[in-house]
């Protein structure tokens, strides 16, 4: 228990700094995930989470980077294949069972 408690102590990186960037990233998803279900389409909610997330790392810090941007276009585009994703086993499991033997 000891080593966890040091452990902030022995890694000399700024966590505050990964704090931020984790938080920007989610909040850049959630509200992109947010824009694909009211407007049903995957292509406006993947291009609006990169201007999303330099607009709250430019709020939230006073800067950003490219790799920034094209992770949370990634990490848009995860979220959007597995909504999908569960909408084809969702329609797969309510189809009429007419063939089955």
């Amino acid at each position: 228990m000891e080593l966890l408690n040091e452990l902030h102590y022995l890694i000399p990186y700024n966590f505050d700094f990964v704090r931020i960037i984790l938080e920007i990233l989610l909040v850049t998803s959630c509200i992109s995930t947010i824009i694909f279900i009211l407007t049903k389409n995957q292509y406006i909610s993947y291009l609006s989470s990169a201007p999303l997330c330099y607009i709250f790392s430019l709020i939230g810090h006073g800067f950003t980077h490219f790799i920034l941007l094209v992770l949370s276009m990634t990490i848009q585009a995860g979220i959007i294949l597995l909504i999908s994703r569960q909408k084809k086993k969702t329609l797969l499991l309510d189809a009429p069972k007419e063939h089955i033997q």
